[in-house]
């Protein structure tokens, strides 16, 4: 079985789009949403979907991210601890919980995986994610060599322009490993996620980042 592993950013969709065009078969879409994508993300894999007509699946986690950041660690030198955000040195719980366990368990086994990551990042194919014996897993844009700048010229020569073109990370809005401009981006075009990120940083028994409070960034570029 084919399972095209789609997160909705270019690269995917590039991938997508040309898996189609070269008439390779496609069983199965899936769409891991952490619950905190982008509002612009959602509907884009909406129309993604009705202009393939393959139906998307979407999968979620059974716990909210609410229910994880306020509950508490159950093993190790933090039990009892409220878990806050995941700490940025290590990798992250919720890309754990919301994304790989659900689609290792999604993609079954002995099934060929797609993954949309481009030739300029071809590095990111040798990630211990990829290892698996019960999965083939094939990187399509590296081997017809796409960079991201072909996955973007190859959407736009469709009138495709992805919502989040101008964004460097299209996953959860409040990732700690964003850049600062993405950040600056998140503080003056989504004003209510803003919001809610300074309430978490608040809550949290740790910072969002280690290195500059929510605050001192909203102040320096105000």
């Amino acid at each position: 079985m084919n399972i095209v592993s789609f997160s909705g950013g270019k690269d995917s969709t590039a991938m997508l789009l040309m898996m189609l065009e070269k008439g390779i078969q496609i069983d199965r879409v899936i769409f891991a949403d952490t619950t905190l994508e982008f509002p612009e993300m959602y509907t884009w894999i909406n129309k993604i979907e009705e202009l393939i007509q393959i139906p998307i699946e979407r999968i979620k986690p059974k716990k909210t991210w609410d229910e994880h950041f306020y509950g508490k660690f159950t093993r190790g030198k933090y039990e009892g601890r409220m878990r806050g955000f995941p700490f940025v040195i290590q990798k992250c719980w919720w890309n754990r919980e919301a994304k790989y366990l659900l689609l290792d368990k999604a993609q079954g086994r002995g099934n060929t995986v797609f993954i949309g990551i481009a030739k300029d990042e071809e590095k990111r194919t040798k990630a211990k994610q990829y290892d698996k014996p019960h999965l083939d897993y094939r990187f399509p844009l590296c081997e017809w060599d796409m960079t991201e700048a072909d996955c973007f010229k190859f959407l736009e020569e469709k009138g495709l322009f992805h919502p989040l073109r101008h964004m460097k990370r299209t996953g959860c809005w409040l990732c700690q490993k964003q850049s600062k401009s993405s950040l600056l981006i998140l503080m003056r075009e989504y004003p209510d996620l803003w919001t809610k990120l300074k309430k978490y940083e608040a809550d949290s028994p740790h910072g969002f980042k280690p290195n500059f409070s929510l605050e001192q960034f909203e102040n320096e570029n105000l």
